[in-house]
């Protein structure tokens, strides 16, 4: 006798495959530290994530949360580990090198096979990448030639020609700014979905709101300004302290270059303290009065600006890239000459420019009144624009119509085959993966 019933077969989540030779553990990074919440959020909502990645980082300083893992050890190297990282598991290839550029042939073509069997055996909905590198082409290449649609994360603006986003369906960013400019420049639609950034770790519990922050001492991020400023304000206000943050960039080497080009022979300033590259910055900004952020190069959005908007503190910026629609009125916006923005990043800014910025800065410290209802703004736009469950809503509409087609539960062995010129699907063997060396 024929029954129904009905209950209904509960709907699986998507499978999503992060596949990139960097690694999201990153903290010098701010792609690598967008991607990992955002895959986080995913996995708080029950989405299936795996992360394929190695041990790439953009500076040595980023390698503080995987160094406890004890993976860097010399035996390890051109081996698999999986790292438990909260509600998500990466499973690396331990590097020789943690530069992109120095990848040996062996070390791709070992994660690429091995990418090539988690197509198969994760059967991903979806797989997410980030990279303009010839070898990255081929992540998405592979997908696409098993009918998995392929989603990129673009969070500056280097990338030129249209090569690299062939065989990608979804281009994501974290500005209008940067959207815009990528329909200008090559006609590609990106769209964007705002930053993306967890409150624990970086809104101050406590705001002395004292001194003046600098994050990330590099040329491309305005470092210049930032020294020039310190001097100018040296001698008429010793009151006003900067602090500046290592992270990629090495202050001595710039501000010693600096003042070099000043014809001055000083190897420090009293009105600045050296903060050492740390992941916890509520301590930083619990300190800090005013962000500074006169980036030179295209900055897609500007991480740090987001953080600040969250704990409440103005900043002053260049208007570039997406840093204006970042911090909207809270702050102030520093418009400079076109050949301040052009690499190598280096000439020094004028002083017209300077007293502009430092008038700005002093009537922060001056006028409370002005400062506090800086501050207001400062919360509101954090509030409207950068929490973190109105940018994962923006991530998961989305991906939504390239997930609906779940391609996981295709054949993909078939599909493959379909795509070979002869008719054949080189699927690799299972690789043994090694357990978390910690």
């Amino acid at each position: 006798m024929n029954t129904s019933t009905d209950e209904k077969t509960p709907t699986r989540k998507p499978r999503i495959l992060w596949a990139n030779f960097y690694c999201l553990m990153d903290s010098s990074s701010g792609a690598s530290m967008a991607v990992r919440e955002m895959l986080i959020q995913l996995a708080k909502r029950g989405y299936e994530i795996a992360i394929l990645g190695a041990t790439v980082f953009d500076a040595d300083k980023g390698k503080s949360k995987l160094a406890k893992h004890g993976v860097f050890n010399k035996d390890n190297q051109g081996k698999f580990t999986t790292i438990s990282d909260g509600d998500l598991k990466h499973t690396l290839l331990i590097t020789r090198s943690i530069v992109r550029g120095q990848l040996g042939t062996d070390e791709t073509f070992k994660w690429i096979s091995r990418y090539t069997t988690a197509l198969h055996e994760f059967k991903p909905d979806l797989v997410y990448l980030y990279g303009g590198m010839i070898s990255d082409w081929d992540i998405a290449d592979e997908a696409r030639a098993r009918g998995i649609p392929v989603a990129f994360y673009l969070a500056n603006g280097n990338y030129h020609g249209t090569r690299w986003n062939r065989d990608i369906d979804l281009i994501l960013t974290d500005s209008r700014a940067t959207a815009d400019m990528y329909l200008e420049r090559s006609g590609i639609p990106v769209t964007p979905i705002g930053a993306f950034i967890d409150p624990e770790p970086v809104i101050a519990t406590q705001h002395e709101r004292k001194h003046v922050l600098f994050i990330n001492p590099s040329w491309a991020k305005g470092v210049s300004i930032v020294i020039m400023l310190a001097l100018l304000l040296e001698k008429s206000r010793p009151d006003i302290i900067f602090e500046v943050v290592e992270s990629r960039g090495n202050w001595q080497l710039i501000f010693d270059a600096v003042l070099k080009e000043l014809g001055q022979d000083r190897k420090s300033l009293d009105n600045i303290v050296i903060t050492s590259h740390t992941t916890d910055m509520r301590p930083v900004y619990g300190r800090a009065r005013l962000l500074l952020a006169p980036s030179l190069w295209w900055e897609s959005s500007g991480r740090i600006l987001a953080e600040a908007m969250l704990n409440g503190i103005p900043a002053l910026i260049t208007d570039r890239g997406g840093m204006p629609e970042m911090i909207d009125d809270a702050g102030y916006q520093l418009h400079l000459h076109d050949l301040m923005h052009e690499k190598p990043y280096t000439r020094l800014p004028r002083k017209e420019k300077l007293d502009e910025a430092a008038d700005w800065i002093t009537s922060m410290f001056d006028n409370e009144q002005l400062y506090q209802e800086e501050v207001k703004k400062a919360y509101a736009v954090g509030k409207r624009l950068h929490s973190l469950e109105a940018s994962t809503a923006r991530f998961e509409a989305a991906l939504q119509p390239l997930l609906e087609q779940k391609a996981g539960d295709a054949d993909l062995v078939e599909n493959l085959k379909s795509t070979h010129r002869h008719g054949l699907a080189d699927v690799p063997e299972s690789h043994q993966q090694t357990s978390d060396p910690a």
